[in-house]
């Protein structure tokens, strides 16, 4: 009698006949030979799992899981995302309250409901926006110059075939980052502006596939959210990026075979957080009342334990999870490579902060000068008050006293007429005491405005201060000590935009082919792929994390050629020349060396 069995290997069913008792049939278990000879045998083999077994199932590495598992298995692990989700959100939750608060102190609007009574001051005073925009300022220029922002370093010993790989790539990735990729400035730029200001913003460098290139993009701290316990993102169990998708965006994913095809619901209208109500209202935008067409987006890089997709050892393996805000799995793909044996998690997200806080957020300048910039505030608003009640006081009238037209303000020069009783106009009046603002206010205004300003700007007031740069080791010694905070913070910059650029550089040689032509201005250019599998190189910014400001490359400069002087003989008074024309910023310094004469040879009566 014969037993028939089915076992699934991958997506396809492949039926085996199991012969019967009599039939001596051996059957592969890792390796060893089993050999059936009696029905006990079979029901052995049967109970041991070696006939009805169920392999894992057995995809593409890239593939969307979420296409080859039960949907009741999908549903559960959206239910376990979506509650660790919540939990992640509860967890900062008062941060959107900060959030609206620094937009407030920015002063980007006029406050009309600021004051007691109608009419009061509701201006903010500038503090704390000077300090962000000279930030934003001086950090884009250091890590976005005109001429790019890479450079490269050779790893061991110097070959002069890792010095062509090495300008390759150097090349390569300047031309991308100002041509291929527009938006790396802008972004970069808007991103120093949210770190000036929160102490925390992020980064995602990906590629699109629909641009059939790299794409990179910043996002909000308010926009990211991160396990509680987590201290930065390589350790972190979860963190999600929240955003919206259109339903035809959502639609070519599908097609396109990166998304599941399954429906997919509008997003129900939830409304604007208090920081995004506000932060609109400073630009003059509001959100549509009806949100059509729009469904909200969780991108989860989670460890995951996958059901149908355990690993040996019962590891959590990360994943990249896309899903709805109303639990509606869209792809959950590996997010390690293929040939990794340890199955390290691939990063996209560069988490940028200014001042290291407490937790796993920065701190910025809202949290270092907000309160100053409070004080400053109220007490502005005190002085103009004051000189509103000084220059057009108020009091007390008399009963019998009519003025005509009394809602109406007295112009300057005008006379206006009244019924008075018999007797003194000015017994009928009475002034209310209003003082002049005062100067001990002033003076604690002005205290606290310097007092917040010396964050941003004491570099600045050191070289605008100076009627000349005096001994080159005292300008220095000032430079050095006015600048540490900015210092220290443009290292933490340049440390993440290191990560940043090797995120780009591995996407790069994922994506690539083996040679990639492109043109640039004057002529060809041509890189391989090899060349960004950064074992021989490593690609770091241009920035120079020693010397942060334009101010500290003039003066090391200045000192340079201060001690040169001293023996022009022994030194390249050329070369110390160029650099200083460099670290001015000046283009082509070529054209004011003088010309040298090339000697020529002739005969004597030439």
């Amino acid at each position: 009698m014969a037993i028939e069995k089915r076992i699934q290997l991958e997506d396809d069913a492949i039926s085996a006949e199991i012969p019967t008792s009599e039939d001596i049939t051996a059957m592969e278990d890792g390796g060893a030979q089993v050999t059936l000879t009696d029905q006990t045998e079979i029901d052995e083999a049967d109970a041991m799992g070696l006939l009805d077994e169920e392999p894992m199932m057995d995809t593409e590495h890239d593939a969307n899981l979420a296409d080859v598992m039960e949907d009741a298995e999908v549903q559960a692990v959206a239910q376990e995302l979506l509650e660790g989700f919540d939990r992640d959100k509860q967890s900062r939750e008062e941060y959107d309250e900060i959030a609206e608060d620094g937009i407030n102190l920015l002063g980007l609007q006029y406050d009309d409901s600021a004051g007691s009574f109608p009419g009061s001051s509701g201006v903010t005073h500038p503090v704390l926006a000077q300090a962000v925009v000279k930030f934003q300022a001086k950090a884009y220029k250091e890590l976005f110059p005109t001429e790019g922002p890479v450079r490269t370093v050779i790893m061991g010993t110097q070959t002069q075939e890792k010095l062509d790989q090495s300008n390759r790539v150097r090349q390569f990735l300047n031309w991308q980052t100002q041509t291929q990729m527009p938006e790396y400035g802008p972004e970069l730029d808007k991103m120093l502006f949210h770190v000036a200001l929160y102490g925390t913003s992020f980064k995602k460098t990906y590629f699109n596939p629909a641009l059939q290139r790299p794409v990179t993009e910043f996002i909000k701290a308010q926009d990211f959210y991160v396990d509680y316990y987590a201290s930065d993102l390589e350790t972190a169990e979860r963190f999600t990026h929240t955003y919206s998708m259109s339903q035809n965006e959502i639609r070519k994913y599908q097609i396109a075979g990166m998304f599941r095809d399954t429906e997919v619901l509008d997003s129900p209208m939830d409304g604007e957080s208090n920081a995004e109500e506000t932060a609109n209202e400073a630009v003059g935008v509001t959100r549509p009342s009806m949100q059509k067409d729009r469904v909200e987006m969780l991108e989860m890089h989670v460890n995951l334990d996958l059901p149908g997709f355990e690993d040996e050892n019962g590891i959590a393996l990360p994943y990249i999870v896309h899903m709805t805000d109303d639990n509606t799995i869209l792809a959950i793909r590996r997010n390690w490579d293929q040939e990794d044996q340890a199955k390290k998690k691939k990063h996209f997200f560069t988490h940028f902060t200014m001042i290291p806080g407490l937790g796993f957020y920065g701190y910025g300048y809202l949290h270092l000068i907000g309160g100053l910039t409070k004080t400053a505030t109220s007490s502005m608003r005190q002085l103009i008050d004051a000189g509103t009640f000084a220059n057009l006081p108020g009091g007390f009238k008399a009963h019998g006293l009519r003025v005509l037209a009394p809602d109406e303000p007295i112009a300057p020069g005008e006379f206006r007429e009244v019924n008075a009783p018999a007797g003194d106009l000015g017994k009928s009046l009475q002034i209310l005491p209003f003082k002049e603002p005062s100067s001990t206010l002033f003076n604690l205004m002005d205290y606290a405005s310097k007092l917040a300003s010396q964050f941003a700007d004491s570099t600045d007031n050191v070289v605008e201060n100076a009627t000349n740069y005096g001994p080159v080791g005292t300008t220095m010694a000032l430079l050095e000590q006015s600048s540490k905070l900015f210092s220290a913070v443009h290292k933490r910059l340049h440390a993440a935009q290191t990560k940043d650029l090797r995120i780009l550089t591995r996407l790069d040689y994922e994506y690539l082919p083996d040679l990639y032509p492109y043109e640039v201005a004057g002529g060809a250019q041509q890189v391989f792929k090899k060349d960004f599998n950064l074992k021989s190189i490593d690609v770091i910014p241009v920035s120079d994390p020693n010397m942060p400001t334009e101010a500290h490359r003039i003066a090391k400069i200045n000192a340079i050629m201060s001690i040169a002087q001293q023996n022009p003989a022994a030194y390249n008074m050329e070369q110390i020349g160029m650099e200083l024309f460099s670290a001015m910023g000046i283009s082509e310094p070529q054209r004011y060396l003088k010309q040298q004469q090339q000697p020529f040879s002739a005969d004597p009566i030439s």
